[in-house]
Order: C-alpha cells, then sequence, then structure tokens
C-alpha cells in the first residue's frame, strides 16, 4: 500500500477539524492515519503522540466509534512494543547530540522581558530556527556560529525524536566546520561522531562506520590514542562493530576503551561524576572540593582542551552558589581569555563568559568594569541574536544599572571631596616670579 503524504494528510485534518469541530471521530480517524505514516518512517514518538491525541478527541467526540477506538489501542501497543524493542536492543543507547559547549551560569532570576511559554521545547525549536535566520543575515551562511546553531537546532529535534529531520543540520554543520576549521581539526570530529551516533541509533551500520573512524583519526592525532575524548567515539565505534558482528575489532576497540579509563585521565573523570552528583544534591562543599581535585588533574592539559573550560565553568559555578564571587572572578577571567582566543572576539560564547564576569564584578560592587563586560556581551547579542531577544533585553538591563551604580559611584566620591584639585608648590614659586 502507497503511504500517504503527511503534508496531505495534514491539509485533510485542517478541513475535518473546521467540518467536524477538533474533537470528533473523523478528526480521530485522520490523526489515525497519521500516526501510521510516523509508524512506517519508524517515527515512534511522534506516532505515539499523534495517536494520544486522537484518543482524547475519540473520548471528548459527541458521537463515539468503538471501532476508531480499537484501532487506536492497537496502534498504542505497536508503538509501545517498537519502544521497547528499541529500549532493550543490546548496547543500543538513545540518541543525543553532542556539542562540547562550555555550560554557562545564569543569574538566579528570570529576564524581565522574556515571554511566557506554554510549551518548552516547541518554543525553543522556534528560537533556534529564528536565530539560525538571524546568524546568516549577520554573521553571514559560512560561519561557526551559524554551525554551533544547527547543532543546537539538531539537539533540540533529537528530543523530540524528529531524527529526519536532524541529518541535514549535522551535515551542514559538518560541512561549515570542514570549510572553516580545516578537515581534521577537533571540532570536526565532534559533528562526525553525530552523525555516526545518528546513523547507528537508525541501524544503518555501514553508513555510521566511516564517521566513526574519521572521528576517531582526527581525535586520536590531536589529543593521542588514550585521551577520553577517542575512548568516547571508541566505545561507540565498538558497539556499532557488535552489531555487525565483527567481535575480534570491536574487541581491540573495547581494551582501548577500558585502559584510557583505567590508566589515562580516569582521575580527572572520576572528580567530574563526583562533582556533577555533589551539586546536583545541593552538596555545593562536597562539589567544590571535587572540582579543586579536578583542577589539579588539569595541570598537564592544553589550554584548548575542553575539560580545561568545563573544569573552570563547574568550580566557578560552586562559588557563585556559595557566593564566594571573588574566588569565582579570577575563574571566569581565565574562561573569557580562553574564549576569546579560540573562538574570536564576537562569538556567542564569549558573550556568554563576558556577561558571567560581569555578574560577578556587579555582586562585588565593581560597577565600572562590570559595564565594560555588560558592553561587550550586548554588542555580541544584539548582533547575532537581535535587539529584541530576551537574553539581549536582560544583558541590556544589567548594563544600564551597572553604569548608573558605576556614575553614582564616581559623584560621591567627587562629593566627599576625593576628586578636589590642588596645586603643586611651582604655582606658588611661578606667582612670586611674576611680582
Amino acid at each position: 500500500m502507497k503511504t500517504e503524504s503527511i503534508d496531505t494528510l495534514e491539509k485533510h485534518l485542517r478541513l475535518q477539524e473546521s467540518l467536524h469541530g477538533p474533537n470528533s471521530v473523523e478528526v480521530a480517524r485522520v490523526l489515525c492515519r497519521l500516526a501510521n505514516v510516523f509508524l512506517q518512517n519508524s517515527q515512534y514518538g511522534d506516532a505515539e503522540m499523534i495517536l494520544r491525541k486522537a484518543a482524547e478527541c475519540e473520548r471528548k467526540a459527541v458521537m463515539r466509534d468503538s471501532a476508531t477506538m480499537e484501532e487506536i489501542k492497537s496502534m498504542l501497543e505497536a508503538v509501545g512494543a517498537k519502544k521497547s524493542e528499541l529500549a532493550g536492543s543490546a548496547d543500543l543507547e538513545s540518541l543525543k547530540v553532542s556539542s562540547d559547549r562550555i555550560p554557562a551560569f545564569t543569574p538566579a532570576f528570570e529576564p524581565l522581558h522574556a515571554p511566557k511559554r506554554n510549551d518548552p521545547l516547541d518554543n525553543a525549536i522556534a528560537d533556534a530556527q529564528l536565530q539560525i535566520h538571524r546568524l546568516k543575515q549577520t554573521a553571514g551562511h559560512e560561519s561557526l556560529a551559524v554551525a554551533d546553531a544547527y547543532t543546537k537546532l539538531a539537539d533540540l529535534y533529537c528530543r523530540k525524536e524528529m531524527h529526519d529531520d536532524m541529518e541535514p543540520l549535522l551535515k551542514e554543520s559538518l560541512r561549515l566546520r570542514e570549510t572553516i576549521c580545516g578537515e581534521n581539526h577537533l571540532s570536526v570530529s565532534t559533528d562526525l561522531k553525530n552523525l555516526g551516533r545518528l546513523y547507528f541509533y537508525k541501524r544503518q551500520y555501514e553508513v555510521a562506520e566511516p564517521f566513526f573512524k574519521r572521528a576517531m583519526a582526527i581525535r586520536e592525532a590531536a589529543l593521542g590514542p588514550y585521551h577520553s575524548y577517542v575512548a568516547d567515539v571508541a566505545e561507540l565505534y565498538a558497539k556499532m562493530l557488535r552489531k555487525t558482528n565483527r567481535d575480534q575489532e570491536a574487541q581491540v576497540l573495547e581494551d582501548l576503551v577500558v585502559e584510557s579509563r583505567t590508566k589515562y585521565g580516569s582521575d580527572w573523570e572520576k572528580f567530574r561524576l563526583a562533582g556533577v552528583k555533589a551539586m546536583e544534591a545541593g552538596n555545593f562543599l562536597e562539589a567544590q572540593a571535587m572540582w579543586l581535585a579536578a583542577l589539579d588533574e588539569t595541570s598537564d592539559f592544553r589550554f584548548d582542551d575542553p575539560r580545561m573550560v568545563m573544569t573552570l565553568e563547574n568550580l566557578a559555578e560552586v562559588y557563585w552558589r556559595r557566593n564566594k564571587f571573588d574566588k569565582a572572578e579570577p575563574l571566569c577571567k581565565q574562561i573569557l581569555q580562553i574564549s576569546e582566543s579560540l573562538l574570536g572576539p564576537e562569538h556567542t560564547d564569549v558573550a556568554l563568559a563576558a556577561n558571567n564576569l560581569g555578574l560577578l564584578c556587579e555582586k562585588q560592587g565593581k560597577h565600572a568594569e562590570a559595564a565594560i563586560l555588560f558592553q561587550q556581551a550586548l554588542a555580541i547579542g544584539e548582533k547575532f541574536l537581535g535587539a529584541d531577544h530576551p537574553d539581549v533585553v536582560n544583558i541590556r538591563e544589567s548594563h544600564a544599572k551597572a553604569r548608573y551604580m558605576a556614575q553614582r559611584e564616581l559623584e560621591q566620591k567627587l562629593e566627599k571631596g576625593q576628586g578636589r584639585w590642588n596645586r603643586s608648590g611651582w604655582w606658588k614659586v611661578y606667582q612670586k616670579d611674576q611680582h
């Protein structure tokens, strides 16, 4: 039987809603047909969401149809069986997208003008799509900021199980990074890993393999064979080899993963996991101890190793939560310096780092320094996100407040006479010479 077009079914759905109302048997029947298309395309999350909507329509319908309800139940059972099959499949992990971006902490209050959002994930997708459009207008189509935005949108699609929509985004992100950074740049390996993992999840193992192989080769060349970032890809590659009955090749990679995690860099990973766990439990003193220990482990890391900035960022957040702003400040200064060096002065991550450091300066009463940092973040935010973006509005308010406080501070000093001008002894000598 020929698969029906999603566009055609959606048009038919809108027609039935206008003719019979949104809660009608007719609408429920079209929703079942639409869910069947998603089921045939292995988009089980979308199919389940539509079927539950169909069931709700059937329950609220004035004229109910037992046959339609039975069909919905049967299809829901089929979706559940497919999802259980995937979840129970050996070594098949849930799909996710890696960005290797630095997490940023923000003040514990919402932007004053942030719009209310009823569906956070759908709104986040709409925001990400708008951001890509704005970035193309401001930074141009060929930029790393656009590549990052594609990866972010792919991650949001992943959470909604819109796997087919992820593929073109990840491919375009890879193309941009290869063009701008070079085919063997470390950041390219993350895009390769994401594509490999997507095809692995879709059971397209032959397609996935060259992506895993290239990602491993790039990371080994840049970081050495036993780095934890190499082990991350090797672990996925080994799972794929097991799926294709290449057990001997898989065992070689699994041994590499074990050696990497037991002999090389394992202490940093242990401290990281312990620090994250302590933070989630609200035990900030323990988290501080773990991240300080992790910081000691970074002494041999290169400054561009992502683990370095991750450690600084998390330790700074611990100090932020403990109101130890003076201790967090030098860490955030280092993060800003690294970000500017690696990403350039106009990257959105640089804006985040400048904003975080501005927040810390503001907390310590360093209003003039805070104003300069907020101005830096504001200029980048307005360029890439637009003047009306909620985050930009928030930074603009912080900037205005810091400028106002810095001006008041200066005026108070002048009022106290700290800015009085005094003449030197040379003035008196000159006056005598005139007489």
